[in-house]
């Protein structure tokens, strides 16, 4: 088992400081992407937002990774993508649908049908394989019923 005293300590501002640029890394499990692929599900009397970093990898030309925000009480979720790198094409897709009690995090795959006039040749990424980490924010306020 690995001493963890070698790699953490405390931090400034009651973080913990990683010693001598250590950092984590992740690995599975994996799960693939079809159609209406649950990614995550949350408790909106639980947290109000998460920010989730989605490592996608469909072959090995086709590789992305994607930073999100989801924010959502009883009745809306909003969510934003606000990074985005790939190696050749955006390859899947991300929504978040609430109803009184939680949201759902839902990923699809990308599907682009071919386009002969245009020269774009069909593209289907069902089946790309992800991981992803989240940080989870607590909700503040107590949700009224």
């Amino acid at each position: 088992m690995q001493d963890l005293k070698k790699y953490l300590t405390d931090g400034l501002k009651n973080t913990i400081l990683f010693r001598n640029n250590s950092g984590t890394s992740h690995n599975g499990p994996w799960k693939q992407v079809y159609t209406d692929t649950l990614l995550d599900r949350w408790h909106v009397g639980d947290f109000s937002s998460v920010e989730y970093t989605i490592s996608a990898d469909f072959d090995v030309n086709n590789k992305e990774i994607i930073k999100v925000l989801v924010t959502a009480s009883k009745d809306r979720a909003s969510i934003v993508v606000f990074a985005r790198n790939n190696t050749l094409n955006d390859i899947i897709s991300v929504g978040a649908t609430v109803n009184d009690s939680y949201v759902d995090v839902i990923l699809n795959p990308i599907i682009v049908a071919e386009d002969v006039d245009e020269g774009i040749p069909a593209q289907n990424y069902t089946g790309t394989k992800i991981i992803h980490t989240a940080q989870y924010f607590h909700t503040q306020t107590p949700l009224v019923v």
